[in-house]
């Protein structure tokens, strides 16, 4: 992309206002209820896109500009918004070889850019559009924007306009299941978007309890995976409280990729409030990156119990988790 059209995008984006994005409720179980839009929950990286005038700037949930990383999905949103301008939001997500979304592998692709697009390409599937040849359309309803993103995008082998059903929620839920998908979000048809707001007009159901927390340092004792148990946070106050330390899990790419790039915030002071009981070989890490966990049950002292990483999250500030109050 040349110098003219970066400067001609970030006008755009100045001028539409840079949105962010309307944050889903967890959840506990799927219903019917028939006036909720049901959508499959992706396992990516959620990206706010601005299309002008042929210009595409990508922004993820905290306000990173990722568009350099993925050109070629940037390419195809030129081709489907066409000579409309838009604002729309949506998941980069990359597929594993049976059609399962894997996060770390997005991850992965936006830390090595460009030149691994071959190895992993990566798809945008949209969900919703927030401005459309000048006009807001944050004050309509979720069934009007529907309606328009359906007409005003042309959809390619790249840029997907998302799957949705009415009042299906039960089967669509059972069917994300099997399939081994994250889960599902159910919105209500009449919603206002509400740009940086987490809402119960939108409640997401996943397969398996999950929530963001801080990475403070890890524990390792020699063994082959890179780390035994990430020690973990939540800011309160403006300072890291310790939460509880997640195992290693299963998901190695996920492992590998976190411990290079923890390696670049190592610092010889513990960045929670107090410190942790933990192993002698412990390392700590500036409070930089946050992760997703899967989470049992909470102790008295408020630590969580029986933690298990599960996927990086550098699209998420890490002054940003709320993991407290989404596991309350």
């Amino acid at each position: 992309m040349t110098t003219t059209s970066q400067t001609g995008s970030e006008r755009a984006a100045r001028a539409l206002g840079l949105v962010e994005p309307m944050i889903p409720t967890p959840s506990p179980e799927p219903t019917d209820a028939p006036d909720r839009l049901y959508e499959i929950k992706w396992e990516g990286i959620r990206a706010i896109s601005v299309v002008s005038k042929g210009d595409v700037r990508m922004h993820t949930r905290g306000g990173t500009d990722i568009t350099a990383a993925f050109p070629e999905v940037a390419d195809a949103l030129r081709n489907a918004a066409g000579d409309a301008s838009v604002v729309l939001d949506g998941e980069l997500v990359a597929l594993s070889d049976e059609g399962i979304p894997q996060r770390y592998a997005v991850v992965e692709r936006w830390l090595a850019g460009a030149d691994a697009r071959r190895r992993t390409p990566v798809n945008y599937e949209v969900f919703d559009i927030l401005h459309l040849d000048g006009e807001s359309l944050l004050n309509h309803p979720l069934y009007e924007r529907k309606a328009r993103l359906h007409d005003a995008l042309h959809p390619n082998a790249t840029v997907h306009v998302c799957h949705f059903e009415e009042g299906e929620g039960v089967a669509m839920y059972a069917a994300a299941r099997e399939l081994g998908l994250h889960g599902i979000v159910a919105k209500d048809k009449h919603s206002l978007y509400e740009p940086g707001k987490r809402s119960r007009h939108w409640l997401s159901t996943k397969n398996a309890r999950t929530m963001n927390l801080v990475v403070g340092g890890y524990t390792f004792s020699g063994s082959r995976q890179p780390f035994d148990s990430l020690l973990l946070g939540v800011f309160e106050d403006g300072r890291l409280r310790f939460t509880g330390a997640a195992g290693a899990g299963t998901a190695r790419g996920d492992q590998r990729l976190l411990h290079r790039m923890l390696s670049r915030f190592h610092t010889d002071r513990c960045p929670f409030t107090q410190e942790p009981g933990v192993s002698l070989f412990s390392h700590w890490c500036e409070p930089s990156l946050a992760v997703e966990v899967e989470y049992g049950e909470r102790a008295p002292d408020g630590t969580f119990l029986f933690l298990v990483f599960n996927s990086l999250r550098p699209d998420i500030n890490p002054r940003d988790c709320d993991a407290l109050s989404l596991a309350s």
